[in-house]
């Protein structure tokens, strides 16, 4: 029975079947193959990059244990650099906070000033008034010490008039004017 399922076929065909069929796992195996040779060839090329950088670290630094004490103290130093920029950061945003007090302060300040000046020419303004008052004044006061000064002389003037007359009971006569 198991000849009559496969009877419709030729035997080219079958042929044809198993020759494709030896293909394929010719083909993947190959493929296999293929794939652990560069596998391998990777993992040479590796090995082989490494022996290349023992021997440049040899040449260069004498030893793997001085290498590893470089690559140890680099680390620190990048350990280091690293809390110093930190630091710098921090210090960068207090610098920015008291600069932005300053620029308040100073805006302040400022103001501040503005207001005084205005005060300032505010007084200046009623001094030159009080200063042209008095000397408005200081003119009245002159004024009137000339007009002190004339009435005085014309009352002395008078007076001496008048004693002249009482001198002289009978000749009386008014003043000229």
């Amino acid at each position: 029975m198991g000849n009559e399922s496969i009877k419709g076929l030729s035997v080219n065909a079958k042929t044809l079947i198993i020759i494709l069929l030896f293909v394929n796992v010719g083909f993947a195996s190959k493929m296999i193959n293929k794939y652990y040779s560069m596998k391998e060839s990777g993992y040479i090329r590796e090995q082989t990059f490494r022996e290349q950088l023992e021997q440049r670290v040899m040449k260069s630094f004498g030893s793997m244990e001085e290498m590893n004490k470089m690559i140890a103290d680099i680390t620190r130093q990048k350990e280091e650099a690293e809390k110093v920029a930190g630091a710098a950061k921090e210090q960068d945003e207090q610098l920015r906070l008291t600069n932005k007090k300053l620029e308040d302060a100073k805006a302040k300040l400022d103001e501040e000033k503005a207001r005084l000046q205005k005060e300032i020419w505010e007084v200046e303004d009623s001094l030159s008034n009080a200063k042209k008052a008095m000397s408005d004044k200081d003119y009245t006061i002159k004024e009137l010490m000339n007009n002190l000064e004339v009435a005085e002389k014309e009352t002395a003037a008078l007076k001496k008039q008048l004693e002249d007359h009482s001198k002289t009971p009978g000749a009386w006569s008014l003043p000229q004017q």
